[in-house]
Parts: C-alpha cells; structure tokens; sequence
C-alpha cells in the first residue's frame, strides 16, 4: 500500500472513532449522561489517558456544574474557573487550542483534585446558545500527542455537536 492511500485508512479510521463518539453522545438523556458518554468514548477510541471539564463559573453553566458535580464519574474531572480566566486562555470564538510547550498558562484549567502530568493538551471549546460555557479537555504525557500544527477540524466538528446536545439538554432541564 502507498503512503497516500496509508494515510487516507488512516484518516478514515479516525473520523470514523469520532462519528462513533457522535452517535452515542446524540442519545444521551442528561447531562451528567453527555459528559460521562463523551468521556468514555475518548478514552476508549483514542487511549487518552486525561479527560476532563472546564466551565465557567456564570448563569447559564450553573446546572452543568451542578448536574457534572453529582456524578461520580465525573466530580473529579470538574475545573470551575471565572470568566476572564477563561477568556484569557481561550478567547470567545477560538477554534480548538493544541499545545505542547509552555503550559504552565493551561495548567490554571486542570481539576483542583487531580494534577495531570501532562506534556501535551486539546483544549475544545464548548457553548450554550452560542455562548462560551467552558471547555473539554484532553491531556498527555507524550509531548508529540497534540502540536499546535494539527488539524482540530474532527475535535472542532465533535465539540460543536456537544454544545449542541449541551444546548438540548440544558433547555430541556428548565
């Protein structure tokens, strides 16, 4: 087999893992439920050994907290920061953020229970109604994981889908 078609299985296989995480994620009935689905479906797709939740600390993120907090999958995996933290690291309509050098500036978005030893980092925004709600966030320990010149349109394309269950499912809870 060529390098090209190589790369193509390649690229097919890895859309296809997303795609998967995408239909699991599309019938999950709360909240708590969306995180613990696309969580699991990371680390079971990718071997990605840090998963975990930032969102920011304001009104219309306070029943993800709350739903996020109340299980026990995912209490751990929880960071809670202000909103110009948050927009310090991540400015409002940031595409999907991969670094692997200087994150000591990440690091204030890691869980206050858990320190990762991570060398590399996808941080991918999340949104309710449009709006910055906080962030999934994947780390490493091998510093070639995530390089800033990868592509993060399947991370960017999966987050849009779980703001948009997100979204479906915070309004459904009101």
């Amino acid at each position: 087999m060529d390098k090209t078609n190589e790369i193509r299985r390649i690229n097919l296989e890895i859309s296809m893992k997303f795609s998967n995480i995408e239909v699991h994620i599309s019938h999950t009935k709360n909240i708590a439920g969306l995180f613990e689905t696309l969580f699991a479906g990371i680390e079971k797709e990718f071997a990605v050994p840090f998963v975990w939740l930032t969102l920011v600390d304001k009104e219309n993120t306070a029943p993800v907290i709350t739903a996020v907090k109340s299980s026990g999958v995912l209490k751990n995996r929880l960071s809670v920061v202000s909103p110009a933290l948050f927009e310090h690291i991540l400015p409002a309509g940031s595409p999907p953020v991969l670094a692997n050098k200087e994150l000591q500036l990440y690091y204030k978005l890691l869980p206050p229970a858990n320190k990762f030893f991570v060398k590399s980092l996808a941080i991918i925004p999340l949104k309710i109604n449009g709006e910055i709600a906080g962030s999934w966030n994947n780390g490493d320990v091998l510093s070639d994981r995530y390089m800033p010149d990868m592509d993060t349109g399947l991370l960017q394309k999966l987050g849009q889908k779980v703001s948009l269950r997100l979204t479906e499912l915070v309004s459904s809870n009101k």
